[in-house]
């Protein structure tokens, strides 16, 4: 489970690096509240950076709580959509690549789950 667990951390890291990006085009376009915030969202991705780069086992579900917690509140605003209509490429190209890497990330930690606890009884769960 190396391997899915190193899938979870560059998903980690790179929604930090995407971040960072979105923090600087938001920079100056976007409201100082909206900022703010979008800066707390970072800094909490930061924090689970690092705890996923220490290899803390409950990271993991961290990771997954902020990404939920990101798409819940990215996916139902309709200005983030306009994107691709207005012909805004970054800002589409930024959403969308958030977007991926939360469903990704989402998923891979999903499927840890699920391998970790199928492992532990050495069996398939019952259905």
């Amino acid at each position: 489970m190396a391997s899915l667990d190193d899938s979870i951390a560059w998903l980690v890291y790179g929604s930090v690096a995407l971040g960072a990006v979105f923090l600087a085009v938001a920079h100056g376009i976007v409201p100082d509240f909206l900022f703010y915030a979008i800066l707390g969202g970072e800094a909490a991705f930061v924090l689970c950076a690092v705890l996923v780069a220490m290899r803390v086992g409950w990271a993991r579900y961290y990771a997954l709580a902020l990404a939920v917690l990101t798409l819940a509140s990215s996916l139902p605003q309709p200005q983030h959509y306009e994107f691709a209509v207005t012909g805004q490429l970054v800002a589409f190209l930024i959403f969308a690549g958030g977007s991926a890497l939360q469903v990704f990330l989402i998923a891979a930690v999903l499927l840890r789950t699920f391998r970790s606890r199928r492992g532990a009884t050495g069996q398939a769960p019952l259905r």
